[in-house]
């Protein structure tokens, strides 16, 4: 461990915190008939058979089409640069599917970590299961480590884990549960000033 280093991990979630996949949830939502306040996965899951496969066919064409015309957001090159730079270990864990998370690996270079999370892996956030097997995997204690995520979610399994939480200010109701992160920024680069 470098006692220099503030720390020795980080998670990062992906839509809206790395990439822009402009997925309208609440349009999705819509189209499936799923109410707010319970995750689109979940609500699916609790399906009856003929309408979870439907459910999840559409689903994966919004996620898949997303990944196809996603941007970059502004700074993630430098972020995970830096990351690499501190000596930090880095996960990447999402409740995006697979098959998304590889055509944007394929699409964008500096998306590289040392391990990968997708919802075809396990238990999603905002359980802290994932965060957790994550950490064991990379080799880092939680309390060392730093989760970075757009959502709701994000910060919940962070704080259920133990990991210092970031929120990323991209959702749109990100001042819902603002204050339940240990910190709050409005861009990646403010990132640095928080692992650095």
């Amino acid at each position: 461990m470098d006692d220099k280093r503030k720390f020795d991990g980080v998670i990062f979630d992906m839509d809206g915190t790395l990439i822009d996949s402009g997925l309208d949830f609440s349009a999705i939502r819509s189209e499936l008939g799923i109410g707010q306040g319970v995750g689109v996965i979940e609500a699916i899951e609790q399906m009856p058979a003929p309408s979870r496969a439907e459910a999840e066919a559409k689903l994966l064409a919004h996620e898949l089409a997303g990944a196809g015309r996603a941007t970059l957001l502004p700074g993630v090159a430098v972020v995970l640069d830096t990351c690499r730079a501190l000596g930090m270990k880095s996960a990447l864990l999402t409740r995006n599917t697979r098959r998304a998370v590889d055509i944007a690996m394929e699409r964008f270079e500096d998306l590289r970590f040392d391990l990968i999370r997708c919802r075809e892996d396990g238990i999603v956030k905002p359980e802290p299961d994932g965060v957790l097997i994550a950490c064991q995997a990379m080799g880092v204690e939680p309390q060392r480590t730093v989760s970075l995520g757009d959502f709701h979610f994000d910060i919940i399994a962070a704080n259920a884990a133990g990991l210092v939480s970031v929120l990323l200010t991209t959702s749109p109701n990100w001042q819902d549960f603002a204050h339940e992160a240990d910190h709050v920024i409005d861009k990646l680069e403010d990132f640095l000033t928080i692992i650095a």
